[in-house]
């Protein structure tokens, strides 16, 4: 039995359910953490995407411009790839660079959620 994909519609759908949403949010708020950068969550799941981004793309582009190596291990600590980073660009031809890997960060931390959530209910 391999790992289950998550499309970005199924990504979508869980963003919706507001334990997954709190689990997330608490994921990045850990991951950014261990880099020194304060993000913060107030428990409004119906602005959670627009209130974690905002925090966050900044801090993205800052560590992007002055602290690459920083940037690299934060990349690297949430799991994100070239090629996540490639079809991201792809996807989102247009946006500015920090706001591509931010949007690649909240999904790549919400299925971590997911992932979790999946081996809970399937042993």
């Amino acid at each position: 039995m391999g790992l289950p994909l998550f499309s970005k519609d199924e990504l979508s759908r869980a963003a919706k359910r507001d334990e997954l949403i709190r689990e997330t949010a608490a994921q990045i708020i850990k991951d950014f953490g261990e880099f020194n950068l304060e993000v913060t969550f107030s428990g409004n799941t119906g602005s959670f995407y627009d209130e974690l981004a905002s925090q966050m793309e900044p801090h993205v582009a800052y560590l992007i411009q002055h602290s690459y190596p920083r940037f690299m291990g934060l990349l690297y600590r949430i799991d994100i790839n070239d090629v996540e980073i490639a079809r991201y660009e792809e996807d989102m031809k247009g946006f500015p660079y920090s706001r591509i890997i931010t949007e690649l960060i909240i999904h790549r931390e919400l299925k971590k959620v997911l992932f979790r959530e999946y081996f809970r209910n399937n042993g």
